[in-house]
């Protein structure tokens, strides 16, 4: 790998994230917050902005981004933002007593998992409530394709690095420039949350609150700056706004590029998005049926329903009821939710519904194969052919992804005897959702959690929200020899 690029592209995303950090402290300052609070951030924006440069002058941009320096730099560039960023958390005097603790916060933060450690949130000052959910906005799209939205030049091979951080199972262009399509996925992205936080003030939140809320629907995170979270502001109309706002920041941004750009009719071509509303609605109608006998009105159950399967499948992971209450039909559906995820090329976790749908035909076609060995099946999407090497690496990620899933069940069964418990908590943290169920609830937290648990669960973020691959490389100890071979062949060649 080329060490000296990775070194300069990492210094560059560490100076960005020191740019970042200036807004929570711009907020501190608003509020006018203690010394203390801002001196909180101070330090890490000094750090990240100092490491940056260093590592920038030490490296060089010149060279070739191939996939494997690509996906170094992205695992690199979220564990360090993760790490960098947590600093503030640790410094402030309530609700993160260790480091492992306002890491697991942060590394959920960015990866918009909302999975959190904190006792009561509302003791935090607006700062720090602030950075929590404005990780989410930043994690969100991704932390790349914003620093590609904002650089003045990229470069061609920048697609490798922008490929290695948006999920899904293939990447595209919208537009022929790379730089083009970072800025106009950026400018819906905030679009889309502007239009979120101006139907919230309409429901009576204050501009604080939208923007928390806003940005944590954006970025599919679900930190709330309310110990109850949505529930606390016990509105339908509000329920509603953010029901929607979470499915359409669960779509394939590209569905609001054609909409927009081209042609609704285009844009309403996608069967992932007529998978993705199906699921959708089939679960709200069969958890509606479920539980409405627990609540006296009928307009609640269903509003409900929708808001949570929105929550859930969207990994958002707001809360507006004690779900964890639900039959186990209900709890079921939830988990499988949990799993399916929202849209490739959203800011939502899990599998992604595209991967789910080409699974399901796969193995529709294996059954038909089995039955009548001569029939030729071939599985479509969009009405084009889905290619072998497509479904070959989607079953090589659903097998990594398995085998990965079982090695964090394992560590977090020291924490706790009930199975459910545990399966949900590693099924909600992998897959970016937030709240689990029974132990680590939606009325509770993951604070009872041994640090060893916190801590893989933090990484079970993060290998999540990269799609496994790139934190698999970073972990690699083949990784750094062939570093070192490039190191010793770089020094050889200037001799």
């Amino acid at each position: 790998m080329n060490g000296s690029i990775i070194k300069y592209t990492i210094g560059k995303l560490l100076q960005v994230l020191a740019m970042l950090m200036c807004v929570p402290l711009l907020v501190g300052l608003i509020y006018r917050e203690g010394f203390i609070d801002i001196r909180n951030f101070i330090l890490p924006i000094l750090l990240a902005g100092i490491l940056g440069t260093l590592l920038a002058r030490l490296g060089s941009n010149k060279g070739h981004i191939f996939t494997k320096e690509a996906m170094f730099i992205t695992a690199t560039c979220w564990l360090l933002f993760s790490v960098i960023g947590a600093i503030p958390l640790y410094l402030t005097a309530s609700n993160y007593p260790s480091v492992v603790d306002a890491f697991f916060e942060m590394a959920s933060g960015f990866t918009t998992c909302g999975a959190s450690v904190a006792f009561d949130v509302e003791l935090l000052p607006h700062s720090i409530i602030f950075w929590r959910s404005f990780s989410h906005f930043i994690g969100g799209m991704g932390i790349l394709v914003f620093t590609l939205a904002i650089l003045p030049k990229t470069n061609k091979e920048s697609s490798t690095l922008m490929q290695a951080e948006v999920p899904g199972p293939t990447f595209g262009k919208i537009t022929p420039k790379l730089s083009q399509t970072a800025r106009v996925l950026y400018l819906m992205y905030v679009a889309l949350t502007i239009v979120t936080v101006v139907f919230l003030l309409f429901g009576g939140m204050n501009l604080f609150d939208a923007l928390i809320h806003a940005m944590g629907t954006a970025g599919t995170g679900g930190f709330s700056n309310k110990a109850v979270s949505v529930g606390y502001y016990d509105s339908r109309y509000i329920e509603i706004v953010l029901s929607i706002a979470m499915l359409a920041f669960g779509m394939n941004f590209n569905i609001f590029y054609f909409a927009i750009f081209r042609s609704v009719k285009d844009a309403l071509k996608s069967e992932e998005l007529w998978w993705y509303l199906g699921i959708v609605g089939l679960s709200a109608v069969l958890i509606y049926l479920n539980i409405r006998s627990m609540y006296p009105d009928e307009f609640y159950s269903g509003v409900e329903s929708l808001f949570t399967v929105s929550s859930i499948i969207t990994t958002t992971g707001f809360v507006s009821v004690d779900f964890g209450s639900w039959p186990l039909f209900s709890r079921h559906i939830l988990i499988l939710l949990m799993f399916i995820g929202g849209s490739a090329g959203s800011t939502a976790g899990g599998l992604k519904v595209s991967r789910v749908v080409v699974m399901f035909k796969s193995a529709i076609n294996q059954i038909r194969k089995a039955i009548n060995p001569l029939r030729v099946n071939v599985s479509k999407m969009d009405g084009k052919r889905v290619d072998d090497e497509v479904e070959e690496s989607i079953n090589r990620y659903l097998i990594v992804y398995a085998l990965l899933f079982v090695v964090f069940m394992l560590v977090v069964t020291l924490d706790t005897n009930n199975f459910e418990s545990a399966f949900s908590a590693v099924a909600t943290t992998y897959n970016n959702v937030g709240p689990g169920l029974i132990d680590f609830g939606p009325i509770t937290s993951f604070a009872s959690m041994s640090k060893l648990s916190k801590l893989v669960l933090s990484f079970a973020m993060i290998f999540g929200r990269l799609e496994l691959y790139p934190m698999i490389l970073l972990f690699a100890p083949r990784t750094y020899k062939n570093v070192r071979k490039y190191q010793i062949i770089l020094l050889t060649k200037k001799a």
